[in-house]
């Protein structure tokens, strides 16, 4: 018997999330009660929004899980155990084979019994071993050790033992060919895949998180949140995620926010989770606790002398109090550049009223009423200049990870229902030479040029969550240079290139963007014209409808690949402006000119078409022709 004893985080986030929908809606849940046929939790794992969902939470793994549309506990344990070095060659024939876009094989009849529930593909090392033993007569023991001998891939021993399979397997009545063909299948798994039991337990957390975000989407990512409050990176991870889900988080307040997140209601009465104290960097729970406590045990601060009088401040050092600072805790009570410029007379005046109190001295003002109770501190100046936006931005995506009181992100809340990518975590490896779509703000631009002196631009694009480099190459920036500006927020789709560890998206179309820039439909998304009109956007282009076809013009090279992918994004272009006119290829090869239909592509030409497509063809690739001029 093998059992592993795990330490996971997600076994304390539901611990977390129980307690917090017991506190907020009064109902006691116990997680091994809950129904594994819930309705909202696959259709949150079907759509792919499997951030912050156990062992879903990778790009690649959320792009499957989507693909899958998982409907059973089980599925969800055969893409954890697929997703895996040697088994997930076979994930796209587990998908298709579910869904019936395939049929289901099986490498012979006798073994349907064992990898019916997986759809013909092995999963999990459990049914390595039974093979082992219906095929070629191994007992469980005997194939455990032959598991082992390939998962460390010891050449002498595997070639024994796959002699002995095959031996074994004849003698079974199967054919040498057949034993070979099984053994051939069987080996990359034995190494890698999990064992059924594995797969299931973590199954069962991935589905009870998924509930939990689906059911309770507040309790669940407060408790996420609490659970990263070390991890100031992953808490602007999960920040994101509310970002996208619709969940508002506001900035940290003195007189508003708990030592950790917690769900409070805006001025609107609406649902929102509040940034926790200890959430800043610098800023320990020692120092905030007693500030807290002193709060809910008399009331909200009315000014910074109010609180320097009543707040025991012992735990708060000057880094400490410039960072609560410089993130807005104190906005209520004053701007953050005159606190910042009273640092040192804050932190004096804490510290005066602290020995008062100790030492047992009192003041006149100390027998007043808690109506009118006045502070016995003054002189804090609290108003004069104020911090620029763009500061108060730094400093917060600094100490927070995330800006939050000047951000224009506070407004996307549902940005996510269009595609556009908003947190650097999107974004993986695997998606390499894949269109994407990304919104962000423009932090920093960077003009370059070409081996033949043609210039190109590196801008560095600001997501709710992290960053990501774009480039725009000449033929962009040409058409949209005065996009390219500091602070601007920008919607950019292109195809996602990695090189090493370094991530960049190739911009081949770009926007300005606003609440108003919304797609017409989850086929049109980056389709605009990339030209600014006032504040807004110039939406769809206009598609000027013509009798006669339209020649696009390319030459044969001898990089076929290169060659493949422009004709690629040609047509995809094309599809992007639908019509009714038909569209040949002209090929030139060989110092021949070759002229093709494509029969299946119909579009509608217009000014914008012609110029993306030469951008990306060439000058002069685009041509109208009446119908009826060409001889074929």
């Amino acid at each position: 018997l093998k059992i592993d004893f795990l330490g996971l985080t997600s076994l304390t986030i539901l611990d977390r999330v129980v307690k917090m929908v017991e506190q907020t809606k009064g109902m006691r849940i116990d997680i091994h009660r809950l129904p594994l046929d819930d309705q909202k939790t696959f259709e949150l794992l079907s759509s792919g929004s499997t951030t912050d969902v156990f062992q879903l939470e990778s790009a690649g793994m959320q792009r499957y899980i989507r693909e899958l549309k998982p409907s059973s506990l089980g599925d969800i344990a055969a893409m954890i155990a697929l997703y895996r070095p040697g088994p997930m060659e076979h994930i796209d024939t587990f998908i298709k084979a579910k869904h019936g876009l395939m049929p289901i094989k099986y490498p012979h009849p006798s073994l349907q019994d064992l990898l019916e529930e997986t759809h013909g593909v092995i999963v999990y090392q459990d049914q390595v071993l039974l093979i082992l033993q219906a095929f070629a007569g191994y007992s469980l023991g005997q194939a455990d050790i032959v598991r082992k001998a390939m998962g460390k891939k010891i050449a002498e021993l595997m070639r024994q033992e796959r002699e002995r399979f095959i031996e074994g397997a004849v003698g079974k009545g199967f054919t040498q060919e057949l034993a070979q063909e099984v053994f051939n299948l069987i080996e990359p798994f034995a190494g890698y895949a999990f064992n059924k039991a594995h797969s299931v337990s973590y199954a069962l957390i991935s589905y009870w998180t998924g509930y939990f975000k689906a059911n309770f989407p507040l309790e669940y990512m407060a408790s996420v949140l609490n659970s990263r409050l070390d991890h100031p990176d992953k808490t602007a991870g999960a920040v994101s995620e509310c970002f996208i889900m619709g969940i508002p988080v506001l900035q940290p307040d003195i007189n508003l926010s708990g030592v950790h997140f917690t769900i409070d209601k805006d001025e609107n009465g609406t649902s929102i989770l509040r940034f926790g104290l200890t959430a800043i960097k610098n800023v320990g729970e020692g120092a905030v606790r007693p500030i807290v406590e002193e709060r809910e045990k008399d009331g909200p601060f009315s000014t910074m002398d109010e609180f320097c009088s009543r707040a025991d401040l012992r735990g708060l050092n000057r880094r400490s109090l410039e960072s609560l600072i410089k993130v807005g805790a104190f906005d209520s009570l004053g701007n953050r550049r005159s606190l910042l410029d009273a640092v040192e007379q804050i932190l004096a005046l804490a510290q005066k009223e602290a020995y008062r109190k100790e030492s047992g001295q009192s003041s006149m003002f100390d027998g007043l009423p808690d109506a009118v109770k006045v502070s016995p501190i003054g002189g804090i100046a609290t108003s004069g200049e104020g911090v620029s936006p763009k500061e108060k931005a730094a400093w917060e995506r600094e100490l927070l990870g995330v800006t939050l009181s000047e951000s224009p992100f506070k407004s996307l809340a549902s940005i996510n229902s269009d595609g556009a990518i908003t947190s650097s975590d999107q974004l993986d490896a695997e998606m390499d030479g894949q269109r994407v779509t990304v919104l962000g703000q423009v932090s920093t631009v960077s003009e370059r040029t070409t081996r033949d002196q043609r210039p190109y631009l590196i801008a560095t694009l600001e997501l709710v969550y992290g960053t990501t480099e774009v480039i725009a190459w000449p033929d962009v920036l040409e058409k949209t240079r005065d996009i390219w500006q500091e602070a601007a927020l920008l919607r950019v789709s292109g195809r996602l290139k990695v090189r090493g560890d370094d991530l960049s998206v190739h911009c081949d179309q770009v926007e300005v963007y606003s609440e108003d820039t919304v797609p017409q439909d989850e086929h049109s998304a980056g389709t605009w014209e990339t030209q600014p009109e006032g504040e807004g956007f110039k939406s769809a282009p206009t598609v000027m409808q013509r009798f006669g076809d339209i020649v696009m013009s390319m030459a044969e090279t001898e990089e076929a690949g290169e060659d493949a992918y422009l004709l690629q994004e040609a047509i995809r272009l094309l599809l992007e402006y639908p019509g009714s006119m038909r569209v040949h290829l002209e090929i030139t090869t060989g110092g021949k000119r070759v002229l093709m239909d494509l029969p299946v592509v119909t579009a509608g030409y217009c000014p914008e078409l012609h110029e993306r497509l030469e951008g990306l063809l060439g000058a002069n690739a685009i041509r109208l022709e009446e119908e009826n001029s060409r001889s074929h």
